[in-house]
């Protein structure tokens, strides 16, 4: 027979959830590190997304894993609130050590079960797995089920986004310097991913001008939709201070997909825009399976 017990979900400031997620599932966020010099920010408390947009042309920004007095903090107010058992959801093990820094955490616990997931992914793509596995908790599913399912979920989520320029995943030594002079000098704008074998950003398309952003994310996940027909999904659109061309593309897909059970909109969290840069437009779909 399951273990049953009061489920609580942890992820990061990476997630790019609104607030209002926070206070209707059992979800708890620990924040990362931005930092720029010998000063460290937390992610959205210390530092905001604008903040790093306005300073990053003329500062290098860097990032970090989260405090550890953070990461123990955030286990002693779910304990507090009675949860028992714990689903952390983190950013993609290969952008971060976070997910080592939780599990050895857990080997400290003898108050809370916890395991500990690699989402492959980031912002809302992140997110949206750790709002859904929060919503199937708080439906009553079990932490044994759970812990089966959610490589399934992460498996059927897609985030794909588009950058403005390449220029500061070449500083973070993601693409090469030609690269990114290529790109900004025939305006080729890539359409990016996190791939689901490993959580590496992976080009799957690549448009020139910004305007052909819109219609090729448009076109990826009304395909993704097509080739899943029948199967229940979540909706999930971003932006790095671009919000009327995040307007736009949601109103279009939405309009060719109108049955998604749940929409997330966010903005990009200031860790993922020391590494994009501003004006990132991105999409995505997550689909469901039933229970």
């Amino acid at each position: 027979m399951e273990k049953t017990g009061k489920i609580a979900v942890i992820t990061d400031s990476c997630c790019d959830l609104p607030q209002e997620y926070f206070k209707d599932y059992p979800i708890f966020c620990v924040p990362l590190v931005v930092a720029s010099g010998t000063t460290s920010y937390r992610d959205n408390v210390d530092i905001t997304v604008e903040e790093v947009y306005r300073r990053q042309k003329n500062e290098n920004f860097k990032t970090s894993l989260p405090f550890a007095q953070d990461v123990n903090d955030t286990l002693d107010a779910v304990a507090r609130e009675g949860y028992t058992q714990v689903i952390v959801l983190v950013i993609a093990e290969c952008l971060s050590g976070e997910a080592n820094v939780f599990r050895l955490a857990a080997e400290e616990r003898k108050d809370l079960e916890i395991a500990v997931f690699d989402t492959k992914n980031a912002s809302l793509g992140e997110g949206i797995v750790a709002m859904q596995v929060a919503e199937y908790a708080k439906n009553g599913m079990s932490f044994e089920k759970l812990k089966r399912i959610i490589p399934r979920l992460v498996n059927e989520t897609t985030a794909l986004f588009s950058l403005d320029t390449l220029e500061y995943l070449r500083r973070g030594g993601r693409i090469g310097r030609v690269t990114a002079m290529a790109g900004t000098l025939l305006q080729i704008k890539p359409i990016l991913t996190f791939d689901h074998k490993d959580g590496i950003i992976s080009t799957v398309a690549k448009v020139r001008g910004r305007r052909a952003v819109q219609t090729e994310l448009i076109r990826i996940v009304t395909n993704l939709a097509e080739e899943h027909k029948g199967q229940p999904y979540n909706l999930i659109f971003c932006d790095g201070g671009v919000p009327e061309e995040e307007a736009a593309l949601e109103k279009t897909i939405t309009g060719m997909l109108p049955d998604a059970r749940h929409i997330i909109r966010g903005k990009i969290d200031a860790t993922l825009a020391v590494h994009l840069g501003p004006n990132l437009l991105g999409a995505g779909i997550q689909f469901l399976e039933e229970f």
